[in-house]
């Protein structure tokens, strides 16, 4: 008959304890032992009701502990041996923890080689064990293995392979391997896969271990996060630094240093490029534009997105089976765990508890390990401080790149409150570099913050200066230090410390965030001169306005989105200004009501991406709205309606109506000459509205000294390198054309075009429009 289970376990009913963690221990490593009582019928010899379970066993283990072997099981003991003897199955003698060194064993056992595990249930006992189970020679040491691959002879991996504790994920790596092996004669081609899956599942470690066991395949390894667009340049350009390529353009800008490792990976195959956590769609859209441009390598993406194109392979991550988990939790805190004999049952709760979740069972492990705890203690403690232990984190013990898993919980206790209000305050920002300069300048919030974190844990408040506290905060591990004005707190410590906030103070930590943030935050969005602060702010301003806004703060929440929105409009990013400036128009009616001069910045705002994205119907009646509300709050001299006169005036003209548009121009260039006098930028703005007006209805003589006058005030104002200052030599190179000066006409388009590439990029509408324009010249000068 089929066997049912592998192994029998005989045992004295005292050990039973030991020899249930036995079982378990076992059953982790895909056996079947048989341990359940016999059903014994009333009347009937127990010895029948014993053989026929013997039967369906493929081996024998018979144990011996402190107690020895009882009257009752020597007759068991026997049989067991008799049966599997004669039908030529293994038979394992074991010796228990705390069995004594000489034990009194009866004849029948002393002619068997034992297995011993009187000093604990240790690896390599329980492999021998197991080698017994299964039939092989128990007496002789097991074949040297081969050493492990030493990894890619070139690479920048995070962190060091985890060896056996990698467990159960044996199908996972052979899908990669298989997935990424090299195709022969293909070496133009470049695989990609994605591995996807909730976060903390373990996908980073998954692509790190890939690349440790499999790096003899790989001339090198590079390691990139890919979490944002930003980050994706960076971490290419890191690559080319000294301490890796050593390209010669390591030091030069972002755009050349990226270039140049792209084409270090064209002209360098058989590499392997893991590009870590692309999790938003910006992120995975930057991903996508780089790949056709590589060759002859290997690409391995890690992200929580699943949907991912065709041509790129896709493998789902999922959470570890109950017995992989149980066997890491076992495994990882064999040598410092406090053993208990319930251990397997207690780990196998604890498994169930944490879902087969990687990151959580290795938090768990390093926790248990480091307090010299039992499981049973650490799930009563999880009973009553779960989001603590979530939190937890030691980067000494743990096997997980810092800050996966921060501490939280019990280390957040030990900080002052100026140190912990300053940490809670960046939970409601963006998982990325933050400027401690923003807490500097909006040092008010920061108290109030200790004050309020004071108050709820009911301790006193104190006076750490700004940098003692965030010193503090990086001596604990929890902010990561880039340099003294930088620091970064990883998104899961972020989620952790949010989850502690109690719900009556969460919104008042949302608006202390908020306004840190928008006192912190440049006037003038739309200025580029501006955009070296606001590049960095973004991420945070994005954040925060979110959080405001479902708590139902609206003040600074609309004007702090409008000005992000603005920031998004000037980068020509409209699909991504165009919600945060229509919601900010909504809070600041429902705030201020539908006639206030707030409601009428939002209006004119949103019309001018409106016309952008050429939706001049929908654009006209915001424009009109907006005038009409400041010239009754403001009357009809001021400079917010010249404002909204220009605005409309451009409409105007652009849907054909130039008659109805010169007025309105003239009318603001009157009413800004008379605020702010001849030289303003305001005054340069009419002057070249009117300018191309003129020129729209064939008055270039006219229109040129107005072009001329508007480049001369922009150019004292803004320099010889502003966007502003482009947008009046493509506006004059596009009058000269017209007046058949093609060849002055040609130089101050090209000054304009490498203006807005360096200013704006080369991906800006306005840099694409020159370069248009500058393609027309060029053809119609027939060079």
């Amino acid at each position: 008959m089929a066997f049912v289970y592998d192994v029998f376990l005989s045992h004295n009913s005292k050990d039973k304890p030991a020899v249930r963690e036995i079982a378990e221990l076992l059953r982790v490593r895909k056996l079947r032992p048989w341990l359940d009582a016999i059903d014994l019928i009333p009347g009937r010899p127990w010895q029948e009701a014993l053989e026929k379970i013997i039967e369906t066993c493929r081996s024998a283990a018979v144990f011996v502990g402190r107690s020895g072997i009882g009257p009752w099981q020597e007759p068991e003991m026997r049989g067991c041996l008799d049966e599997f003897v004669r039908r030529k199955l293994p038979v394992i003698p074991v010796l228990l923890p705390g069995a004594p060194k000489k034990p009194r064993l009866p004849l029948f056992l002393r002619a068997f080689t034992w297995v011993d595990l009187r000093a604990g249930l240790t690896s390599e006992g329980l492999d021998l064990l197991v080698r017994g189970i299964s039939g092989q020679p128990t007496a002789r040491r097991p074949k040297a293995q081969p050493p492990p691959p030493s990894g890619p002879p070139l690479h920048n991996l995070p962190f060091p392979t985890l060896g056996p504790l990698f467990t159960g994920r044996d199908e996972a790596l052979r899908h990669l391997e298989e997935s990424l092996a090299h195709p022969g004669g293909a070496a133009a081609i470049v695989q990609s896969e994605a591995i996807h899956g909730l976060g903390g599942i373990g996908k980073t470690r998954l692509a790190v271990e890939h690349a440790w066991r499999c790096g003899h395949r790989y001339t090198a390894a590079w390691f990139v996060q890919a979490d944002s667009p930003e980050n994706l340049r960076r971490g290419l350009g890191a690559l080319a630094g000294p301490n890796l390529l050593h390209l010669p353009e390591w030091q030069a800008s972002e755009e050349a240093v990226v270039g140049a490792v792209l084409r270090w990976l064209r002209e360098h195959p058989g590499w392997l490029l893991i590009l870590d956590n692309v999790d938003t769609k910006d992120a995975a859209a930057s991903v996508r534009d780089i790949l056709p441009l590589l060759s002859g390598g290997r690409v391995l993406l890690t992200s929580r997105l699943s949907r991912w194109p065709p041509d790129l392979r896709k493998q789902e991550l999922e959470t570890m089976t109950p017995d992989d988990a149980v066997h890491f939790l076992l495994q990882r805190t064999e040598t410092e765990r406090e053993k208990a004999t319930d251990d397997p049952a207690q780990a196998r709760r604890l498994a169930d508890v944490l879902d087969g979740l990687p990151l959580a069972l290795e938090q768990a492990a390093a926790y248990i390990g480091t307090n010299r705890m039992r499981f049973a203690d650490y799930l009563e403690e999880w009973e009553k401080d779960r989001a603590g232990l979530i939190g937890w984190y030691d980067a000494q013990t743990m096997r997980y790149p810092a800050p996966v898993a921060v501490t939280w919980k019990k280390t957040f206790d030990q900080l002052g409150p100026t140190a912990g209000a300053l940490l809670r305050l960046t939970t409601f920002l963006a998982p990325d570099p933050i400027q401690i300069g923003m807490f500097e300048e909006g040092e008010e919030f920061v108290r109030q913050a200790a004050e309020l974190l004071a108050e709820e844990t009911d301790r006193e408040t104190d006076s750490s200066p700004l940098q003692a506290a965030v010193a503090d905060l990086a001596a604990y591990s929890m902010a990561a230090r880039q340099d003294r004005q930088t620091i970064v707190v990883h998104r899961l410590v972020q989620e952790a410390l949010r989850g502690q906030i109690p719900g009556e103070c969460r919104e008042a930590w949302i608006e202390l965030s908020l306004q840190a943030v928008d006192r912190f935050t440049p006037a003038e969005a739309g200025d580029v001169r501006s955009w070296p602060v606001w590049d960095r702010l973004r991420p945070h301003a994005t954040a925060v306005v979110a959080w405001a806004d479902a708590a139902g703060i609206t003040d600074p929440t609309s004007r702090l989105m409008n000005n992000l929105g603005q920031l998004l409009d000037a980068k020509g990013l409209y699909a991504e200004a165009e919600p945060l400036m229509r919601r900010a128009l909504v809070i600041a009616e429902a705030a201020f009501g539908d006639e206030h001069y707030k409601v009428a910045l939002r209006l004119n705002n949103l019309a001018q991406l409106l016309q952008a994205t050429n939706r001049l119907a929908e654009a006209e009646p915001l424009m009109r709205r907006a005038l009409a509300i400041d010239e009754a709050a403001f009357g009809k001299e001021h400079p917010d309606v010249a404002r909204d006169l220009n605005n409309l005036a451009h409409l105007l003209q652009n849907t054909n109506r130039l008659a109805e548009a010169e007025p309105l121009t003239r009318r603001a260039l009157v009413i800004d000459e008379a605020t702010f006098g001849n030289e303003h930028p305001n005054v340069a703005i009419d002057l070249n509205n009117l300018a191309q007006l003129l020129q729209a209805t064939n008055r270039l003589a006219e229109a040129e000294p107005l072009m001329r006058r508007a480049l001369a005030i922009d150019e004292a104002a803004f320099g010889n390198e502003h966007p502003n200052v482009a947008r009046h030599f493509n506006n004059m190179a596009l009058l000269l054309k017209d007046t058949n000066r093609l060849a002055e006409a040609e130089r101050l388009m090209r000054r304009a075009v490498k203006i807005y590439e360096r200013s704006l990029g080369h991906d800006h509408p306005w840099t694409q429009n020159a370069q248009r324009n500058l393609a027309g010249m060029t053809d119609s000068s027939g060079d």
